[in-house]
């Protein structure tokens, strides 16, 4: 059954719900033809919600695509692609009842438009100025066509600009507390948003309505005071004068944009400043990752904290969403370890009473010979008039054979880094220590101790 044209407008008004489902499907998808299939299923969730047999029926008239087409509303059907393309007019229509799905103008439509504009102005300035020619009246309705449409382009623009900073901002100044990971990342997207339409839309249409805009082509405005002088030089004063309050009506809307852009600046900084922030986040675990396999060595490596990322796709989530699959594990003998690490205790505190520099004192106030810090005073002194110069592989070993051969029986392993601290004192603003990281560790062995360290290069 075949709906005339108006009743099926009516329709699609009346369930206009439907065609913003579409419409919003378009635009995700950046296209301008849609898949019949999503077509139908939209239009067949839509009935099912439907309690009344007689409006669906009504619907299934005016909806079926041999209607859509036959009236003129669907413009193509390729049964090939499985595609159908609703007539721009009509889409723009239900553009207009919602800001939101109004669509600006990017720098292709504007450059378009600009085009347009120079192609009347090279028209005219070939034409014969008189009300008998038919050719100039042809050129004279395109033009006043063409300046209608571009200020209603620029005006739905303005609009769309307006209600997405609104938007945005609302989204973004909702919530000043700490977000859960989720809503960082919808926050992260949302600053996204805010650069695509600020490079995409805003700076375009601030472009095409400065008219101090100096380029290799002519600014758009400019263009139409070009056409203007050729109506008053002719004798069209009154058109001259209409064409330029068209002009005046699109340039009104450029402080409304640069509003638009002041208020969107801020998310622009917001954005950069987050952008750094990651980038410094996924760098420090990068470093921290590559570290920590270089200095690894026990049975923990590949088992604790760090696993193997592409660094390609770590980005914020190195810290974050892989967090929650680090483990740290280690394989547990057949032993009470309580009872180790309590003994571990004991020698750690026996150690740092040994090592105190605080002093006993008899009843009389004089100091008491101590054997152990009689034995750090030489190791100073030892330091202090040793001749060690520059380049030294290894400075524990080096300091080791020195105090072995000084203190003899006196030497223990412990007083090897006390000298080397001293060495540092001594020798550390003159010369630069290096420190190299290896797999094992460098060891030296004494009696029945083992000193495992890092080796120092000792250099200029």
């Amino acid at each position: 059954m075949t709906v005339s044209l108006d009743r099926t407008l009516i329709l699609l008004i009346e369930h206009k719900d439907l065609m913003f489902q579409l419409i919003d499907y378009m635009d995700q998808n950046q296209r301008k033809d849609l898949p019949t299939q999503a077509f139908y299923n939209a239009y067949r969730k839509k009935t099912e919600n439907l309690g009344s047999k007689k409006e669906t029926d009504r619907l299934n008239d005016a909806f079926a695509l041999e209607n859509l087409i036959k009236t003129g509303i669907v413009s193509e059907f390729n049964k090939s692609r499985g595609t159908i393309a609703f007539q721009p007019a009509v889409l723009e229509i239900f553009r207009l009842f919602d800001k939101e799905r109004m669509r600006g103008l990017r720098s292709a439509e504007l450059e378009n438009i600009r085009v347009q504009l120079d192609n009347a102005y090279q028209q005219h300035e070939h034409l014969s100025f008189a009300n008998d020619n038919i050719a100039f009246l042809e050129q004279h309705e395109h033009l006043f066509d063409l300046l209608r449409t571009i200020n209603s382009q620029i005006q739905n623009n303005t609009s769309h600009l307006q209600h997405e900073a609104d938007r945005l901002s609302q989204r973004l100044d909702h919530d000043k507390a700490v977000l859960s990971l989720q809503e960082s990342q919808q926050h992260r997207e949302m600053l996204v948003q805010v650069k695509k339409i600020y490079d995409r839309e805003i700076i375009p249409t601030l472009e095409f309505l400065n008219v101090r805009e100096y380029s290799k082509t002519k600014a758009p405005l400019a263009i139409i005071d070009d056409i203007i002088r050729l109506y008053d030089i002719r004798g069209y004063e009154d058109d001259s004068y209409y064409i330029g309050q068209y002009k005046l009506a699109i340039l009104s809307h450029y402080k409304t944009v640069e509003k638009v852009k002041q208020t969107l600046h801020r998310y622009l900084r917001q954005e950069r400043r987050h952008r750094l922030i990651y980038n410094a986040i996924e760098q420090a675990y990068l470093n921290l990752q590559s570290f920590a396999q270089r200095t690894f060595t026990e049975s923990l490596k590949d088992k604790y904290i760090f696993k193997l990322l592409d660094q390609e796709s770590l980005y914020y989530k190195g810290l974050k969403t892989h967090a929650a699959g680090q483990e740290a594990r280690i394989e547990w003998h057949s032993r009470n370890h309580r009872l180790y690490f309590e003994e571990y205790l004991i020698q750690q505190k026996t150690r740092k009473r040994s090592e105190s520099p605080a002093q006993i004192k008899a009843f009389d106030n004089k100091p008491k010979n101590d054997r152990h810090n009689l034995i750090k005073r030489r190791i100073e002194q030892l330091i202090k008039r040793c001749d060690i110069k520059p380049p030294v592989d290894d400075v524990y070993l080096v300091i080791h054979n020195l105090l072995l051969d000084k203190l003899q029986e006196d030497y223990q392993l412990h007083y090897l880094l006390y000298g080397v601290t001293c060495f540092k004192q001594n020798y550390g603003g003159k010369f630069k220590l290096q420190v190299s990281f290896s797999r094992p560790q460098q060891s030296i062995r004494y009696q029945n101790q083992v000193l495992e360290y890092n080796k120092r290069d000792f250099i200029l």
